[in-house]
């Protein structure tokens, strides 16, 4: 026989299902391959291979999810409220479901609403500046997670579920500098595909020390400009003038740790054996 608690789990994790589903399908629509389902602490996460980076169909896919959540509760309350009696396993199918809704569009990561507002924040300000600030906002609401979980673990008979909510969501913040480095690249492709489309497009300068990674101004490079680097020596004179090109080509063609210094005397080492 299966038990009240019992039904509400069942009902819980359905949804959780549904939820995921929502996305996948979605993600399938749109083109986007599924590479792995986890289950994490906060119920289950869908892993989906973005193609497009800063794409509006990423954030159709995130939304895919609560979107759905919030239909089924509208749709139990419909069918409860005209067409079946009411019952409480359908009270909780309804109420579980606004949680889902509720909780997966919070600014924070993994839930949908952190990538949603990384993917608005990448479009506007640069995926650096995003990650910065989307870092943040997790902390702060985390924080607030965690608050609220000591004020439940105190009141409720030492239930404590909301504050390992608030431990996880943050710590799950990890995205590391390489990867941020890593996915702008994918962006200053894109970038070079419009550009050659427009035949025109905003620039900006960045001004760099020979003796910094080719890989660190990646991450400096906003989302919607073509740039010029000027690299200098210690007393800021200017060695030479390179386009965000000629770092990618750079890169692939040596090394992602390789310095400004190391690229220019080895393109120059290059040149002399040529010539």
């Amino acid at each position: 026989m299966v038990t009240g608690y019992s039904r509400e789990y069942i009902i819980t994790n359905l949804s959780m299902l549904l939820h995921e589903t929502a996305h996948i399908t979605a993600a399938a629509i749109l083109g986007r391959k599924v590479y792995s389902i986890r289950i994490l602490p906060v119920g289950m996460n869908a892993s989906i291979l973005e193609s497009d980076l800063l794409s509006f169909k990423n954030i159709i896919i995130y939304a895919a999810g609560p979107v759905l959540n919030l239909m089924l509760a509208l749709g139990g309350w419909m069918m409860s409220s005209y067409y079946l009696p009411k019952s409480n396993d359908m009270l909780f199918f309804i109420s579980a479901n606004i949680c889902l809704t509720l909780f997966n569009l919070l600014p924070i990561f993994p839930m949908d609403g952190g990538m949603i507002l990384k993917e608005v924040l990448a479009g506007t300000v640069g995926l650096f500046s995003a990650k910065k600030y989307t870092k943040r906002i997790n902390r702060i609401l985390a924080g607030i997670l965690i608050a609220i979980g000591f004020f439940q673990l105190v009141s409720s008979n030492w239930n404590f579920s909301v504050m390992i909510i608030g431990v996880y969501v943050f710590f799950s913040f990890h995205e590391g500098g390489v990867e941020v480095a890593l996915m702008n690249v994918k962006n200053i492709i894109y970038r070079k595909a419009r550009l050659l489309k427009k035949g025109i497009y905003q620039a900006r300068d960045l001004v760099v020390i020979k003796t910094l990674h080719m890989s660190e101004v990646i991450k400096q490079m906003d989302f919607d400009r073509f740039h010029i680097i000027y690299v200098l020596d210690e007393e800021l004179n200017i060695l030479a003038v390179l386009t965000e090109q000629e770092i990618i080509d750079g890169m692939l063609k040596y090394n992602t740790e390789i310095t400004f210094d190391e690229f220019l005397n080895l393109e120059k080492q290059k040149n002399k054996n040529l010539s």
